[in-house]
Parts: C-alpha cells; structure tokens; sequence
C-alpha cells in the first residue's frame, strides 16, 4: 500500500512539474512570437531596420511591454538611429477590450531619442515612414476597427531630439529633460501637437547646434497627417 502510495505521488509531483514546465514554455513562447511579429510589423511599415530587446505579453494581467527598440534610417538618410526607445509600457482595460473600445489604463513611455534627418532633397525621414505605411496597408484587407476611448494615465519620459540636414550639414541637437511627466485623462480625440508642445513646455529644453529652428512649426509637422 505505502508502495503504490508512494508511485502515486510521484505521479502527481511528475504531472505538476510538467504543467509549470509547460506554462513556462508557454510564456516564453509567447513573447517570442510577439517581438518577431513586432519586428515583421515595423520593418515592413517604416522600411527600416528594427531591433527589439524584449517583449513580455501579459497572461493573466492586461499588461504589454517593450524593451529595447531601435529604428535606424535607411542609406539614404545617414543610416543613424532614427527613434531610440528603452520602454513601452502599457495596462488596458480588459472588459473595454472584450467590447471592442480600446482604453489605456496606464501609458508609460520612454524616448530617449528621436533624429529627424531631411535629405538632400529635403525630405524628411518621417515622411518617407508614413508613405511607406500607407503603401503598406493600402493593399490588406481593413482589420476589425477598435474604438480607442483615452488614456488614464500617461507617464512620458523623453530625451533628446536630433536635426540633421544632410544638404547643408547642419545638426542641432534639443535636450527636453522630461522625466516621468503625468498627465492624466487624456481623452481621445486630443490634439497630439497641442499635447506634445505642452509636454514640452513643463520640461526644460535647451538645444546646440549650427541652426536655429521653430520647434513648434517642426513638432506640428511632423505630427500633421499626410
């Protein structure tokens, strides 16, 4: 009797290392799949080189993360880092999912550096990424559409911004020094420029460079839709 006890238990102990050894199969497999995914999605959107440290996909929390990410512009635009990305972190409201609204309870974001870079011709590097994304969704099918409803809370820490102008070799570089600024109930139809140029005036930016630039005329810019 204590015999088969004992190969019973064994059994039991045998099945539940199993299933925690699955699980974590499972979970590694996952965020595999999910930065792979992440990786095909942005190459082919911005027809840059993309490299991503991390991703980890929530799967008993309605959480998603990214680490790591970096853009880097084609030939054509130097070749340098075009967005540099530690973190992406993001909580979603699962029931709001499940009926198709889209709500982020907590947004944080760190950006330590975005370059923008114009051409000899005077194109600018984010131009070319949102042509290339429209070439690129013009030809699927629409996806099932997601009503984005706001954001609770938006935890935003950004460094610097890098000007280049490859015609006349001008470069300037802008610091904005904002570190983990909150704003709160961002609702969805905000106006990104106004929000950015805002978030920018409670940091303390300070540039260098050879040129002097507008950076509200080059914010609104570069976030006006094509």
């Amino acid at each position: 009797m204590r015999r088969l006890f004992r190969w019973g238990f064994r059994i039991v102990l045998g099945l539940i290392v199993l299933a925690v050894v699955g699980v974590v199969a499972v979970i590694l497999l996952l965020d595999t799949i999910s930065k792979e995914i992440l990786v095909s999605r942005l190459r082919s959107q911005t027809g840059m080189e993309v490299k991503v440290s991390a991703v980890h996909v929530g799967l008993l929390s309605p959480t998603m993360s990214v680490e790591g990410l970096k853009l880097y512009n084609t030939a054509e635009f130097g070749g340098s880092v075009c967005l540099d990305m530690p973190e992406l972190y993001i909580e979603y409201d699962a029931s709001a999912f499940r009926s198709g609204q889209f709500h982020l309870n907590l947004l944080r974001l760190n950006l330590a550096e975005v370059s923008v870079v114009l051409d000899k011709n005077g194109r600018n590097n984010f131009e070319r990424w949102k042509k290339k994304g429209k070439e690129t969704t013009g030809h699927k099918k629409p996806a099932v559409k997601m009503k984005f409803t706001g954001i609770g809370v938006m935890n935003i820490t950004l460094g610097k911004l890098l000007v280049s102008d490859l015609a006349s070799g001008h470069r300037e570089e802008i610091d904005f020094g904002i570190k983990n600024q909150i704003t709160r109930d961002v609702k969805p139809n905000a106006d990104l420029a106004s929000l950015g140029l805002t978030m920018f005036s409670r940091g303390k930016a300070t540039a260098k460079g050879d040129a002097d630039m507008d950076l509200n005329q080059l914010f609104e810019s570069l976030l006006k839709a094509p």
